[in-house]
């Protein structure tokens, strides 16, 4: 494990940059924001490598706004439906929910807006109706269901402003190799930025599948999420030398599920190691070294040990269903249609003074 580790520092020479100073604080919106998804991801393994093994992580906590105490959907802590919670801004079941509940590849013909019958709107939809590239980087061939939902057949008619078509999503890429799914992501972004982008890593959900959610030092596990954050360290190094980029773009990172050691799963709903996940979000209208509860008192509440339930009164956590309406407001853009969580698009990444 530690050379491993040892390995990956090498590596964070090059992608990593020399120090740690704050991003500048500014109230210019991003012209670009990327959604980073690491399947799996725990926050305490992270907290497990510290700045030392994870210093790009920490770079995005000491620069950004973050919280270690997110949660996934209530009632579902897989893949699929919480990745369609942070694309929707809803929940999975109810009225208002997405109602997405598979986790498999889709089969011929299969599309969210069929399970709901009706049509299920996406950040996407937003970004692409307001004249932004759109596009979408999995590492998991399910993701399709994305694209098989907002295609040129399946996307709603665009009635804001210039019609820009149906197709919401314009580019889909998918391959099991997390590096050269990184190479294509960033040589798409070198020809062209998009406006709105999600890019899913796989690593963690598989090393932890095959050897389980282990915090140890000399885990597999652990080895996959100091893997994220070498990519991590890559993509911000691309983005900072990158003219067109540069000091215009916003990263938000977030996970579907964490994960259990003895079990191997993640698939129980109402167990804290799995439906706790991080939230991250750097760069481009977004203050340095802020903790995301303290900073919204008024509209999130720190859930603690729990995962409350949608019909509180009271405050909810931050879920990664907040990144959907987050990434369009950091690109000045209304919040989806439908959509439930933060659909006020009142969480906040800066001091209210600085908003």
């Amino acid at each position: 494990m530690k050379n491993r580790l040892n390995h990956l520092m090498n590596l964070f020479c090059v992608f990593a940059p020399l120090s740690f100073l704050n991003a500048q604080e500014t109230t210019q919106k991003a012209e670009y924001v990327i959604m980073i998804s690491c399947d799996g991801l725990r926050p305490d393994a992270v907290e497990f490598l510290g700045p030392k093994w994870a210093p790009n992580f920490y770079r995005l906590i000491n620069e950004g706004a973050y919280t270690h105490n997110a949660r996934t959907d209530f009632n579902y802590t897989v893949t699929l439906p919480n990745h369609t919670c942070m694309l929707t801004g809803r929940g999975v079941v109810g009225e208002t929910g997405h109602a997405w509940t598979e986790n498999g590849t889709p089969k011929i013909g299969q599309m969210i807006h069929r399970n709901k019958k009706a049509y299920v709107s996406s950040a996407f939809d937003v970004a692409h109706d307001h004249g932004l590239r759109t596009g979408l980087f999995s590492s998991k061939d399910k993701f399709v269901v994305y694209d098989l939902s907002y295609n040129e057949r399946s996307g709603k008619a665009d009635t804001t402003g210039e019609d820009n078509g149906k197709d919401k999503l314009d580019d889909y890429h998918h391959n099991d190799k997390t590096e050269e799914l990184i190479k294509t992501y960033m040589d798409s972004l070198q020809k062209a930025p998009y406006g709105l982008s999600m890019l899913h890593l796989r690593d963690p959900d598989t090393s932890g599948h095959a050897h389980g959610w282990d915090i140890t030092s000399k885990s597999i596990y652990i080895y996959a999420v100091s893997k994220m954050d070498w990519i991590v360290g890559k993509l911000l190094q691309f983005i900072e030398s990158n003219e067109k980029m540069k000091d215009k773009t916003a990263l938000i990172l977030t996970s579907d599920h964490g994960g259990r050691l003895e079990t191997k799963t993640h698939t129980k709903s109402d167990e804290k190691l799995n439906f706790t996940i991080p939230l991250y979000v750097w760069g481009a209208g977004v203050g340095a070294g802020l903790e995301l509860y303290e900073i919204n008192p008024n509209t999130r509440k720190e859930p603690g040990e729990i995962n409350p339930t949608y019909d509180l009164a009271e405050a909810q956590p931050i879920r990664n269903g907040d990144i959907g309406n987050l990434a369009l407001y950091l690109l000045g853009l209304p919040s989806i249609e439908g959509s439930t969580i933060n659909a006020k698009q009142n969480l906040k990444v800066k001091k209210s003074k600085d908003q």
